[in-house]
C-alpha cells in the first residue's frame, strides 16, 4: 500500500464537482451518462488517486457530468479520506486506476468505455 499512500455533448446545471480527483474539462456524452448510471446500478467503485494521471485520464474519458456519477473511492489521501482509503486496503488494491464489482473480473488500468460497457452489463459481450 506504500505507492498509494503518499458524439453530442450533454450540458447539466452547473452542480459543484464532488470528487477528490480534479474536474475533467471535458463535458459528458448520453453514452458515458448511460454508462455511469450502470455502473452505479451494478455497484461498480472506481478506485483511483488524486495524483495518479492514467486516474485523470480515466476520469477524462467520463467527463464532467458522469465523472460526478461515478463510485470514485480516493486511495492516495488518507488524512481527508480515511474511509475511502481504507476501502482501498480492504479491496487489495496494489495498482490504480482499478474498477471492481460485485460477481465481477476486477478491472486494472484505464479503461474504455466500450469496455466498461460490456463489463457492466450495459452491452453484450461479442460473440468471438
Amino acid at each position: 500500500m506504500a505507492a498509494l499512500t503518499g458524439l453530442s455533448c450533454l450540458r447539466a446545471d452547473a452542480q459543484p464537482w464532488n470528487q477528490p480527483i480534479a474536474e475533467p474539462a471535458t463535458e459528458s456524452t448520453e453514452q458515458t451518462i448511460k454508462l455511469a448510471d450502470q455502473l452505479d446500478k451494478v455497484g461498480a467503485k472506481f478506485f483511483g488517486a488524486h495524483w495518479c494521471p492514467a486516474c485523470k485520464q480515466q476520469m477524462k474519458l467520463f467527463g464532467k457530468q458522469a465523472g460526478r456519477q461515478l463510485n470514485y473511492v480516493e486511495c492516495g489521501l488518507p488524512d481527508a479520506f480515511p474511509e475511502q482509503v481504507e476501502q482501498c486496503r480492504d479491496a487489495k488494491i496494489e495498482s490504480i486506476p482499478t474498477w471492481i464489482r460485485p460477481g465481477a473480473t476486477r478491472l486494472e488500468g484505464v479503461q474504455s468505455i466500450n469496455t466498461l460497457e460490456r463489463w457492466s452489463g450495459l452491452k453484450p459481450r461479442q460473440q468471438k
